[in-house]
């Protein structure tokens, strides 16, 4: 036990040095955004802030209003809450796989929480997703201790109601996972393997959704309103992408094990049902049975909703405990193999080979360029300290094309106040909102209508446009029409002097700066 204890604490520490680096990378927009959701004086304001501008609930942004109210917005400490979740995560899902039957197991299982990408991006990310995650892998591990016959049963139901409300006041996909336990429980009450008694667990389903209730009208808003700017893609693409998404490179390998390691588990989950009964507990093959129904149910979902990516994020603490599962059940299955074949002398040896091999490989194949590499996620920050170098007039107007750049020039201009617009939101686009986001593109006077409000700044005093546009191309997106900044660009360029150009490279958004002379018309 002391020895596992310490590999744990061994994986929080090389987790937390995996993700220093990239907490020196900067904001970008979906951080900016939480930043000015969070920044209201009272909690009655931020929570209308987050129903305008965002399509979560309030939870995760009350956190960080606290946190910025304790500790400040600079941009590592911002960050801090997400790396705490995020490693948090890792001895969770230790627990989680440690379910499955094994130690081994959840070691694996922590092992792929602490070295895999996304988990390493999203710890440094100042949004919801790995508190999400953590939620996520505290609901099913609750309700998985639930399930069985002890005599804390009704505790860990409680916690279980308390810890999926508070995941469903955090992030809306926590219903699927909600959603995909009642399933669950519904197969199981029907399987003479396992003995649970209905009235508890309908009390806590209903307890959870009661609870609920309150936020209901705003999550049919914001599920109504949706995401504008996705593409829906066919559910079995969606899908595949889905179940990819949280296989470790490399994908083939790693798949095939699990794979070979899910038909030994198979084996040993039916050889079980055979000899179980309604008064034995709960046989550990169940909770593996429950991991892994669960990740396809939630895959399924999200793929039926064209989301993955991000949206999947959460949910990966429980395929990461079934992988576990499932690469220790082949992992094991070799072990007794080399003992039938050379006796118990090469047992230990050949245990902690095979157990390091499975380790290695799920470490070294992932790469982490971007984390590493000393390049800003957003070019606005290099822009932000160009500007308190050079330090422009104040007869300079600044245009954020797409408006969506708004928010994160506001985060890094904060402290230096300068007049700025968005387009096509042209009036506090730092507070970003989905909502009739296709309809303001689609608006067939947006370009005349921008120049207009051009116009009425010059009779104002303003000599220059600043304009920051991302520095490709870009195309529609979904229902919304972005191509109109190309075009927007274009139009600027005929009406009015180009004075310079500068780029501002970044990992996730590079922009470019055009400074126009708003009194000299172009030649």
């Amino acid at each position: 036990m002391k020895r596992q204890t310490l590999l744990i604490i061994g994986l929080v520490v090389i987790g937390f040095l995996l993700r220093l680096p990239s907490l020196q990378l900067g904001l970008w927009q979906d951080e900016a955004s939480t930043y000015f959701d969070a920044l209201p004086n009272d909690f009655e304001t931020i929570i209308n802030t987050v129903i305008y501008s965002e399509l979560n609930p309030p939870g995760f942004y009350l956190i960080m209003h606290q946190w910025m109210q304790w500790f400040g917005s600079q941009e590592i400490i911002f960050k801090l809450p997400a790396l705490f979740f995020g490693l948090l995560l890792i001895p969770s899902t230790y627990a989680l796989g440690r379910l499955t039957g094994s130690r081994e197991a959840g070691l694996i299982a922590a092992t792929i929480a602490t070295f895999t990408q996304d988990a390493v991006y999203y710890s440094q990310e100042a949004r919801p997703y790995t508190l999400a995650a953590l939620l996520c892998c505290w609901v099913i591990f609750l309700y998985c201790k639930a399930i069985a016959k002890t005599k804390y049963q009704t505790w860990y139901l409680v916690a279980f109601i308390i810890c999926a409300d508070i995941l469903l006041y955090v992030q809306y996909t926590g219903l699927l996972l909600i959603g995909s336990l009642i399933i669950i429980t519904l197969f199981l009450l029907c399987n003479r393997a396992v003995n649970i008694k209905i009235m508890p667990f309908a009390i806590a389903f209903g307890t959870i959704f009661l609870l609920f209730m309150p936020w209901l009208p705003i999550f049919l808003t914001h599920l109504y309103t949706g995401t504008p700017w996705t593409s829906k893609d066919s559910f079995l693409k969606a899908l595949f992408d889905n179940i990819s998404y949280t296989i470790l490179e490399p994908r083939k390998a790693v798949f095939l094990c699990i794979l070979l390691g899910l038909a030994v588990k198979i084996r040993g989950f039916l050889a079980q049902i055979k000899e179980a009964n309604c008064k034995q507990n709960i046989f550990p093959e169940i909770y593996t049975f429950i991991l892994g129904i669960c990740f396809i149910l939630l895959a399924v979902m999200q793929a039926i909703l064209s989301y993955g990516g991000r949206y999947m994020f959460p949910f990966t603490p429980i395929a990461w405990a079934f992988h576990g599962s499932c690469f220790f059940a082949l992992f094991q299955y070799l072990l007794n193999f080399i003992n039938s074949r050379w006796a118990g002398q090469w047992y230990s040896f050949c245990r902690q080979v095979i157990l390091v091999i499975i380790i290695a490989l799920l470490v070294f194949a992932n790469k982490y360029d971007f984390y590493f590499e000393n390049i800003n996620k957003s070019g606005i920050r290099a822009l932000a300290k160009d500007w308190e170098v050079r330090k422009p007039d104040d007869k300079t107007m600044y245009i954020l094309s797409p408006d969506f750049l708004a928010s994160t020039f506001g985060y890094y201009f904060a402290k230096h106040p300068v007049p700025f617009y968005g387009f096509a939101r042209w009036d506090k686009p730092e507070i970003f909102s989905p909502r009739d986001y296709a309809e303001i593109w689609s608006n067939p006077t947006l370009l005349k209508d921008t120049e207009q409000r051009i116009q009425q700044e010059i009779q104002k005093g303003y000599t220059q446009l600043a304009l920051i546009q991302v520095s490709e191309p870009m195309g529609d997106a979904g229902k919304v029409k972005y191509s109109q900044i190309n075009q927007f660009l274009a139009r600027l360029k005929q009406k009015y002097s180009l004075l310079k150009k500068t780029d501002y490279p970044g990992q996730l958004q590079s922009v470019s700066l055009y400074l126009f002379d708003l009194i000299n018309a172009s030649k």
